[in-house]
């Protein structure tokens, strides 16, 4: 696992490096003294774990966070920070965790011990695309790359095949649920469409074409095609339970209603054929 620390500050720099090295030595420590310098840094997709100073200068630390997570959307960002009152700002960002200084080599260990992805994350069979619904939805390329979605709409409309675990949906659901069109006329399945191709292209642009299957009118997802945190939950996959922290897909509002079956027994299988 590749490790970043970021801290403008060089002996506190110096401390968190050295505790890092001991606790994660068979780990790959990169640290950086400013954001300046981590902006040049050509590998940030690698990054698994990051911990960050908040204050350092002109880019705070929670705005480096943000620019680290389009490269690295899975990464553990830890705060590491004297100041307790950019707490708020910083859990904004949905980080995996939150140091004050002074801290003691007993709390790193401790931010390791509960990462928000923990590191089997990383290792998925490049054959199928990574999906992420425990807090933001993510979609992660055999590359390890933020899969690229050329409408922010089609996206969702992927969340929410993911969300309906294999089982076949209509136009008129969509609509309903992920529109918030109780109207389904012709305008509106146009539109809907639309949307559903553009989904479907980029999948198959980016390498993935048998992911979503359209049939009879009907979309699902094929779960034999992804591998998805909520279902190795439900499949009762060893830790997968560890990977969930109480959010699901927080950016999408119809998915509250959803987050509440993550505590029932195993969704069922859909049928070999779909209907």
């Amino acid at each position: 696992m590749k490790i970043l620390a970021v801290d403008n500050e060089p002996e506190a720099l110096d401390y968190l490096t050295a505790i890092l090295r001991k606790l994660r030595p068979e780990d790959e420590i990169v640290a950086f003294g400013s954001p300046e310098d981590y902006l040049q840094y050509p590998d940030k997709k690698s990054l698994r774990a990051a911990f960050l100073d908040i204050n350092l200068g002109k880019m705070s630390g929670i705005q480096l966070a943000m620019d680290l997570k389009q490269y690295a959307p899975l990464c553990n960002i830890i705060y590491v920070t004297a100041y307790s009152e950019f707490a708020y700002a910083a859990l904004q960002t949905r980080p995996s965790g939150y140091v004050t200084k002074p801290y003691t080599e007993a709390d790193i260990r401790t931010e390791f011990e509960h990462l928000r992805y923990p590191h089997d994350s990383f290792h998925h069979n490049t054959d199928k695309l990574l999906v992420k619904t425990f807090g933001n939805f993510e979609v992660i390329d055999r590359n390890d790359r933020p899969l690229h979605f050329s409408r922010s709409i089609s996206r969702e409309i992927f969340a929410y095949l993911i969300d309906q675990c294999g089982f076949p949906v209509t136009g008129k659901d969509i609509a309903t649920d992920v529109l918030e069109q109780h109207e389904y006329d012709r305008s509106v399945s146009k539109k809907l469409s639309q949307y559903v191709t553009n989904l479907v292209r980029d999948l198959e642009d980016s390498g993935y074409p048998n992911v979503v299957i359209r049939q009879n009118r009907q979309l699902y997802v094929d779960k034999n095609m992804v591998e998805c945190d909520l279902y190795d939950l439900q499949d009762g996959v060893p830790g997968a339970a560890d990977a969930y922290h109480g959010e699901y897909m927080i950016e999408y509002s119809w998915a509250e209603a959803s987050a509440s079956r993550l505590s029932l027994p195993q969704t069922e299988s859909p049928p070999d054929q779909p209907l």
